[in-house]
């Protein structure tokens, strides 16, 4: 069974992906189509996570996270420490079985290579999943090496880029400015920013929307 939806990564952990991916939940949300944000493993805190959290309060249902674990690492090493064994196969099953007839909110875990087991990671995750990538990176110094090669990561497994969001909340002008324009023609895809958002829900309504404008969504085409 195929998905509906996005996958969203970034160019490293603390970029602002659980901002921007409950900002498209509740964008989505208001304009009535049916979306799950799902945040299929989490590290560093109790079950469900912060983030699981903040997606469902965009998304307007209960936290769906498949896996938190308490140690603030991977979450290959932090199964590791809990002694707990992840699967793949299991959390690629539940994540259909969550999404089914949704449009589907994928958040990875801290940036594109980030191990999930001893033998996968989250490009694995994402190319199982087959889903258009969003590129959340933080606009600062250092930002355009590390979009570029993610980016490129991400088409290097057959995936499109949807678009890259850059985090304007880690930047100053000049440079920031500077990082989106010198980003601009180089991304070969949509590039948008985004700044401080309200964490209500106006505040996620209103950053999903401007979103959703922006990106290059799977079906759009098609008047989705």
């Amino acid at each position: 069974m195929s998905l509906r939806g996005l996958f969203v990564t970034g160019t490293d952990t603390e970029v602002g992906k659980t901002v921007v991916t409950a900002a498209l939940a509740a964008g989505l949300r208001q304009r009535g189509e049916p979306v799950v944000a799902l945040k299929p493993l989490a590290s560093g805190g109790p079950p469900p996570g912060e983030d699981a959290a903040l997606l469902a309060r965009g998304a307007g249902h209960a936290p769906l996270c498949h896996t938190c674990l308490p140690e603030p690492a991977s979450p290959e090493r932090a199964a590791l420490q809990a002694g707990v064994r992840l699967d793949l196969a299991d959390i690629r099953a539940w994540i259909h079985d969550r999404a089914a007839g949704s449009f589907a909110l994928v958040e990875g875990v801290g940036g594109w290579r980030v191990p999930l087991t001893a033998t996968a990671d989250v490009a694995d995750l994402a190319a199982d999943l087959g889903l258009p990538v969003v590129v959340v990176a933080a606009n600062r110094l250092g930002v355009l090496s590390h979009t570029l090669l993610t980016v490129q990561a991400v088409r290097d497994r057959g995936l499109p880029v949807a678009g890259v969001v850059l985090n304007d909340r880690f930047g100053a002008e000049p440079l920031a400015d500077w990082n989106a324009a010198d980003l601009a023609h180089r991304v070969g895809a949509p590039l948008l920013r985004i700044g401080a958002i309200s964490l209500d829900d106006d505040g996620l309504a209103a950053a999903g929307r401007q979103l959703l404008a922006g990106l290059d969504l799977p079906g759009r085409n098609e008047g989705a």
